[in-house]
């Protein structure tokens, strides 16, 4: 749990050893390996993850075929609110793109936290704050048909995730077909 504490800290929030502790009974630490899907689209989301290496990506099907809507990285907290609030059936699937390390927060906690917590709470909405801004921007990218800025957006708060990134999942985020993505990298290093 000393991950999260030190987290919590760089935000300047000082979260007491007894409140570290029954957090750590509460919060595991846990990995998946590459291509794992952690909440798959036909379950209730009832976590969230917060994200301590690797990259995710929030994949859904649409028109039966596979949409990348966004990735996540270091620092990211991942679910599907709207399933976990409803536990209703989730919309989307959560996609180890890499080897990750995550920690796995019952979603109860994380929403009793969020509204009655003044440390890991606080935290949290900040996070949320960052991850909302984080998502406007990614929702705007997605209406623009023009792949070069999508790309682009990529590249410039991203970079990672396209290094580390198959290629497959770049096309599907693009709206190209891995050919299609292939002769947009050849276009784009001959231009």
């Amino acid at each position: 749990m000393n991950e999260i504490q030190e987290v919590i800290e760089s935000y300047s929030i000082s979260i007491s050893e007894e409140e570290g502790r029954h957090l750590s009974s509460l919060i595991t630490r846990q990995t998946a390996k590459r291509k794992e899907i952690i909440f798959r689209q036909e379950e209730p989301c009832n976590h969230v993850i917060y994200l301590i290496e690797g990259i995710t990506a929030s994949v859904h099907t649409y028109e039966e075929k596979e949409v990348v809507t966004r990735f996540f990285q270091k620092g990211n907290f991942s679910t599907n609110i709207v399933s976990a609030l409803n536990k209703g059936v989730a919309s989307d699937y959560l996609l180890a793109i890499t080897d990750i390390v995550y920690f796995l927060i019952p979603f109860d906690v994380f929403i009793d936290s969020y509204l009655h917590s003044n440390t890991f709470g606080l935290f949290i909405r900040k996070k949320i704050i960052e991850h909302s801004i984080e998502n406007k921007h990614f929702t705007t990218i997605k209406t623009f048909t023009d792949t070069k800025m999508r790309y682009q957006f990529l590249e410039r708060n991203y970079p990672q995730v396209i290094k580390e990134t198959p290629a497959k999942y770049i096309a599907k985020f693009l709206g190209l077909t891995p050919e299609g993505y292939s002769r947009f990298l050849s276009k784009r290093r001959n231009s």
